[in-house]
This record gives C-alpha cells, structure tokens and sequence, in this order.
C-alpha cells in the first residue's frame, strides 16, 4: 500500500513539530512493506530543512502541488515548470501591493519579499539579505513554484491578486488557494495529478490512501481509493473524503489493521 499526506496542518502541526506518535507510525508502516509519498505545495529547497529537522520518514516527494516529483534520494522523477514571461509578470504585479508577501523558487534559490525587502525563503527565521528581488527573479530560467500572502493573514487583497492570475494565465497555470496563501504551479499540476504521476512512474496498481486538511488536498482526496481528512476540516473538504478522523496517524491504524 501507498500512503499520500499532505504535511503542513495535516502531518506536522502548526509549530512545525512531528508528533512522536506520527513519527512512530510512519516507520511501522515502511516496516510493514509500505511507503510513504509527503504531498505539499512545498518546494525542495523548503523541504531538505524540514526533513533534517523532523527525521522525516518518506519515500516520496509530491512537491510544488503536483510539480515535482523525487524519490527518497532526492532524485528528480517527474518535473513542470512555469514559463519565465509568465512568472515575470505575475511577480511584477504581486509586489506591488503593500504588506503582500511574494515568493519564488526554480529549484536553485528561494527568495521571499516584502514592502523592499528580500528574504532567503529557504532558512526559517532568517534576517533580510542583500539582494534585489526582482532582479533575482528575472534571471531564472523559469519557476517552479510561484505563491503570494497578505501579511495580516487576510484574503481580500490576495483575491484581487488571484483574480488578475487567472483571468490572464488560467491556461497556462493553476493558482490554489491554501487558507490565505496562493500557490501558483504549471497547468495541469495539483496533488492529485502528482499521485497519477508517481503511479504511473511505479506501475503501481494497489490500494492507495490519502489524507490532507485544505482544499488544495481535494484532488488527493478524490485520487485515492481511500481518501481522508480530519473532523474539524470544513464540511466542503469532508465530502470529498471516504472518512474523517482526528488525528493522523488513525489512517495508519487502518491501513495495518484493514478497514
């Protein structure tokens, strides 16, 4: 069997801590002849801190929402990207609001941006560096991931600036809302289409599980011969679910001790 998890909310909790229950049961599962796939908007250069810090059990990498793919060796199996012109454009209009956070990665470098100052996305609690954020930006080859915020946790902004991704790129990316984060990936990619293609990678063809908290878990969710999310999740999340649990590692129970 494969499991599927979403990390952030679902995985790990909001302090970035994995619980040592969930740590246990994921390496009870791989001791059982089964793997793990972690399906996050996260980005690699995000996740290599993560998984040091958290001794993260895993085969797989389904990252960038479906983007990018990599086995437990970090090496790439499947990857998309988001044109240059096209990134261009919409992090030249996500900075100019103010109290927006806009981030970018190609794979090779991680910037975050704020009201003129940049950031180095990929080291947690960093202090601002040195360097010009759009010009970082326009001397990518290309994107693999795109996301913007408000910094007061807000949406009403971060909507206006979805709204003009979409109405001028829709057939070119997809843009998901991720409670007040936008993450922006090439057409065709979400979590569910990243779980098609790392089935497909593998030729495999038994049961899968999955279990997010977000409505970028969805298509996961649907994708899965059993779907799961959590009892405290909107009800719109919980439909698309073959079952709600509270804690993550019931999943795990299931699968070792059959539905």
């Amino acid at each position: 069997m494969l499991l599927f998890s979403d990390l952030d909310g679902t995985l790990i909790d909001e302090h970035q801590q994995l619980s040592h229950i969930n740590r246990q049961k994921l390496h009870q599962l791989q001791d059982k002849g089964h793997q793990i796939a972690i399906c996050t908007e996260r980005n690699i250069l995000e996740m290599i801190p993560n998984i040091e810090m958290l001794d993260l059990p895993f085969d797989y990498l389904v990252l960038n929402n479906g983007a990018h793919i990599l086995n437990k060796n970090l090496e790439t199996l499947y990857e998309k990207v988001i044109d240059k012109n096209i990134g261009i454009d919409i992090l030249n209009h996500t900075i100019t609001y103010q109290h927006m956070w806009s981030y970018f990665s190609d794979g090779y470098i991680n910037l975050a941006y704020k009201d003129g100052v940049t950031y180095d996305h990929a080291i947690i609690g960093q202090p601002p560096i040195d360097t010009n954020y759009q010009e970082a930006y326009q001397n990518v080859d290309h994107y693999q991931i795109i996301c913007f915020n408000q910094d007061n946790h807000q949406i009403d902004e971060s909507q206006i600036c979805y709204d003009y991704v979409v109405n001028h790129y829709s057939e070119y990316i997809e843009a998901y809302f991720n409670t007040y984060f936008v993450d922006i990936v090439p057409k065709g990619c979400s979590k569910g289409s990243g779980m098609k293609e790392l089935l497909k990678i593998l030729n495999y063809h038994d049961d899968t599980y999955a279990i997010g908290d977000s409505y970028n878990d969805i298509s996961m969710l649907q994708q899965a011969t059993y779907g799961y999310t959590f009892n405290h999740v909107d009800k719109d999340i919980q439909k698309h679910a073959y079952k709600t649990v509270h804690k993550f590692y019931e999943v795990i129970d299931d699968m070792l001790g059959g539905i």
